[in-house]
């Protein structure tokens, strides 16, 4: 009976130790597993903000591109000279003069001015595929909540909405949108042992 009073205390410390490994060893396995859970959700985070910037440039790029060949007053005044020049091909070469001739000027300007609408109209609707790419771009990102970030991404799609040709105010929301990522991005610092190191 001493015998078994004096191995108990033993008993007893080897159950508390058990116990305290088994639990430290969960407590690591859970930190292991948060940190995976937090890297992924950052490459995740990266991964949608780059898909968000590639987004705003295909529609600055596609924006820029209709306005250079079809928009502005350069665009339209060839259009308007094409159809004087070619009207007054037809004027001239009508083979009667007067109401005839006048019809058949005003019949080739309509034809030039309805084929350059057409193409206007196409190379517009062409902006439909960028467009939607940014709104699908934007929806993940306008549901996390990392401080200012929501705020940021709907301030760059307003501003390339209104005006994708407004490089100032794109420029600065787009630099307003990386400063709130930044430290979404970044790795949570190392926790520091509250044990101290022993020396040798």
């Amino acid at each position: 009976m001493n015998a078994l009073l004096d191995a108990l205390p033993g008993a007893a410390s080897a159950v508390v130790l058990l116990f305290l490994g088994a639990w430290e060893n969960e407590r690591r396995t859970q930190r292991t597993e948060a940190r995976k859970d937090a890297a992924a959700d950052r490459a995740a985070l990266e991964a949608q903000a780059n898909e968000f910037v590639a987004a705003v440039l295909a529609v600055k790029v596609a924006g820029n591109a209709h306005d250079h060949i079809w928009g502005g007053w350069k665009a339209r005044g060839r259009a308007i000279l094409r159809a004087l020049v070619e009207g007054g091909a037809a004027y001239a070469g009508s083979p009667q003069r007067g109401s005839p001739a006048v019809m058949a000027a005003n019949q080739v300007m309509a034809t030039v001015i309805g084929q350059w609408d057409q193409g206007s109209a196409a190379s517009a609707a062409e902006l439909a595929a960028p467009l939607g790419r940014l709104g699908e771009a934007v929806a993940p990102l306008m549901k996390r909540q990392e401080p200012g970030l929501a705020a940021a991404v709907e301030e760059v799609f307003t501003a390339i909405c209104e005006s994708y040709a407004d490089e100032e105010r794109i420029t600065q929301a787009l630099a307003q949108f990386h400063e709130a990522l930044r430290p979404a991005l970044e790795p949570p610092a190392p926790t520091r042992q509250w044990w101290p190191l022993r020396r040798r």
